[in-house]
């Protein structure tokens, strides 16, 4: 049997080409495995929620009375907030706590935007003056909106997208 020299080895001419042809099978197994991980990746693609407030401005602005509201509602109570441009929020007051002496969350939940919650903070700051802090969020929909008070001292709700405040925290 003639021997040939292969990578500084001999071997028979026979084993020269069974070592060609695994070689070419062993690339071909590596493109495939890539094709394969590459297709099950964008198969795996998140569907796009939808948008729950689509039909309100990006800013909406509402008074302090109307949060004042919230906090002196009892639990269990329904009430309605309006904001500018027929943005209302109806819903039950699920909670509302004292947690320190400078600190009050109230929360609400509507029935009439599938369970979104508005959560609201009153904080009493050292000077006695009052700051409001929440957020309308339904971890189904993109979109929700943040409270936040201007410069000029009023508050206003701002369209935000709710995956960059909420984490999925499914497990894979």
């Amino acid at each position: 049997m003639p021997l040939n020299r292969f990578k500084g080895r001999i071997y028979p001419i026979s084993l020269k080409t069974k070592l060609k042809s695994m070689k070419s099978y062993a690339n071909f197994a590596l493109v495939l495995f890539l094709s394969v991980i590459s297709l099950t990746g964008f198969a795996q693609t998140i569907p796009a929620k939808p948008q729950q407030f689509n039909n309100f401005p990006s800013t909406i602005n509402l008074s302090a009375d109307v949060l004042e509201s919230l906090f002196s509602s009892a639990e269990g109570e329904n009430i309605n907030l309006e904001g500018s441009d027929n943005f209302s929020f109806n819903g039950k007051v699920t909670s509302n706590l004292v947690k320190y002496s400078n600190l009050q969350t109230a929360v609400l939940r509507s029935p009439e935007y599938d369970n979104t919650i508005f959560s609201v903070s009153k904080i009493t700051n050292a000077d006695n003056s009052i700051t409001y802090l929440g957020r309308i969020i339904n971890k189904k929909y993109f979109d929700g909106f943040e409270l936040k008070k201007n410069e000029n001292g009023n508050y206003q709700l701002i369209k935000m997208e709710t995956d960059k405040v909420i984490q999925d925290c499914k497990g894979n």
